[in-house]
């Protein structure tokens, strides 16, 4: 332990818990802590709390903080337990966050990187094999970061990897109804990332994007002195998360510009500055789609017009202006209100895209007797088609299949549409082909030469199209392949052993720590 923790410790311990009347002075300390710890400048922020009055409640509460930074939740909840800390600010509120913590990480078995400045801890130890990933994605994305937003890191930085959205919002503070309303996988608060395993989702989910996304979180809150707008944050993080790696098909779609267009004439966009505390506390997942939306395509417009350095800039005025349209008119010339008439003049120029009403986002009526039926046939049959296939129907699940694809009176054109894009119905119809002999090369081309013809990532198609390329000699395109694959579903046996589902993993996965968590998965899945 650093000496100034140390000291800070035995300070603690040895204070009374009684409430003396806090001095000026020890207030002004406490502030100026906080100021620090949130800038994650923990080393500057301790030294100055080990000088001061253990015995004084903002003082503590701040020492309590700084102890959940760093990812010593017993000692921030010891400090916590003093009704007269509890009582001030947000004493109560972090008490609670203090609990969580320590129950989600009470077993975590941590994984600790001085080389790289990375502290990983795996509430379940069977998410560790994606470590190596994990610690790449970090590497690359802190490098992007510094080059775009003009930050520097303090070392390690911190990430939890937990198994569930109640432990995610017992770590966080995010309430667990607005987690699961708007499927929030990850949040960046108190110094670290904390990030729900892809396990915990069906076919997982982006997860390397995500935790590029929140990275950058913390990177603005660091170079911003925690002063930046929800617009700002969330905008700056959707920009980056995929900076840090080549671009890939499904970058950018939907498209941002689109969705926000599209949001704003059906009168379900908000303003700017008005989006509240949080986008993962929104209504709904569509209402925080149509958030992302606005505030990603708000970010580039600004890039755009002001160039490629404006980021640095504006954080850098945003930390010490008065307020944010001081900073924003210091930076650029013009306020909030300013931009964003620009920016709807902009938005009310661009095409609309039809491809919306593929993903549900068109606009049309969402209870339509009609859409509604065709929803539930889809899911019924698809899911027939899979049982199918794991008993070796392949033809018989090919026959539910090809239901789906009749035209069927009633079902609107874009739903047709959607169901040719739906890479879950192309990875069922490729594996029917798998066991069907004499299975049509053009067939399977349709199925799977053109990610653009696919609406949405999707684990299994991905390493479904690695098989087919593997079979035409392309290596090197089915190793893209694979590699999108365990980027979307990590832990799913199909993606991370290259082989066929239920099948055995090709030659050279099967010992891959990767796979056999992953097959680990796949025969108890039901104890997670």
């Amino acid at each position: 332990m650093k000496r100034w923790r140390a000291a800070l410790m035995m300070a603690l311990w040895a204070a009374p818990v009684g409430w003396p009347k806090s001095s000026i002075a020890q207030v002004d300390v406490a502030r100026r802590a906080r100021d620090l710890i949130v800038r994650m400048d923990l080393e500057a922020a301790g030294r100055l709390l080990v000088a001061a009055d253990p015995d004084a409640a903002p003082v503590a509460l701040e020492r309590a903080r700084l102890a959940l930074y760093e990812m010593d939740c017993d000692a921030a909840t010891a400090i916590l337990t003093r009704p007269d800390v509890q009582r001030i600010d947000d004493g109560a509120a972090l008490a609670d966050v203090a609990h969580g913590c320590g129950r989600a990480t009470a077993a975590a078995v941590v994984n600790r990187d001085d080389g790289l400045g990375l502290d990983v801890q795996w509430q379940d130890e069977r998410d560790a094999p994606l470590a190596p990933l994990l610690s790449e994605t970090v590497a690359q994305a802190r490098d992007l970061l510094s080059r775009d937003l003009g930050v520097d890191w303090p070392r390690p930085t911190r990430v939890v990897v937990v198994r569930d959205s109640l432990s995610l919002s017992a770590m966080t503070g995010l309430p667990y109804s607005s987690a699961k309303t708007t499927g929030t996988v990850a949040v960046a608060k108190w110094g670290r990332v904390t990030l729900l395993s892809p396990r915990a989702a069906p076919h997982g989910y982006v997860w390397r994007d995500t935790v590029a996304h929140e990275l950058t979180h913390l990177a603005v809150t660091r170079a911003s002195g925690d002063r930046a707008p929800l617009w700002l944050q969330e905008g700056v993080a959707k920009y980056e998360e995929s900076r840090w790696r080549p671009s890939k098909p499904f970058d950018d779609w939907p498209p941002a510009d689109s969705v926000a267009k599209r949001g704003i004439e059906s009168g379900h966009g908000y303003a700017l500055d008005k989006l509240g505390p949080s986008i993962a506390m929104l209504p709904s997942a569509e209402a925080a789609t149509v958030a992302f939306a606005e505030v990603t395509s708000f970010v580039r417009f600004y890039l755009m017009q002001e160039g490629d350095r404006a980021l640095p800039k504006l954080l850098h005025a945003i930390r010490d202006a008065p307020d944010v349209d001081a900073a924003l008119v210091s930076a650029s010339g013009a306020d909030i209100k300013a931009w964003d008439a620009r920016w709807r003049a902009y938005l009310a120029t661009r095409p609309a895209d039809g491809r919306l009403a593929l993903l549900g986002l068109g606009g049309g009526p969402k209870d339509d007797r009609n859409r509604v039926a065709a929803a539930r046939e889809e899911r019924d049959r698809s899911r027939l088609a899979e049982l199918l296939l794991s008993r070796g129907h392949a033809k018989s699940a090919s026959k539910e299949l090809d239901a789906l694809d009749a035209r069927a009176p009633g079902i609107p054109p874009e739903l047709r549409e959607r169901r040719r894009g739906d890479p879950v119905l192309r990875w069922l119809r490729g594996l029917t082909l798998d066991g069907v002999d004499g299975a049509s090369d053009a067939e399977q081309r349709r199925l799977f030469d053109d990610p653009r013809q696919v609406l949405s990532p999707y684990g299994p198609w991905w390493a479904s199209r690695g098989r087919w390329l593997r079979v035409l000699g392309d290596e090197n395109a089915a190793g893209g392949s694979f590699s999108e694959a365990v980027a979307t579903d990590p832990l799913d046996p199909e993606c991370a052993c290259e082989g066929l589902p239920g099948g055995p993993p090709s030659s050279r996965r099967a010992s891959d720590p990767l796979c056999v968590a992953a097959q680990g998965w796949a025969d108890s899945p039901f104890d997670y």
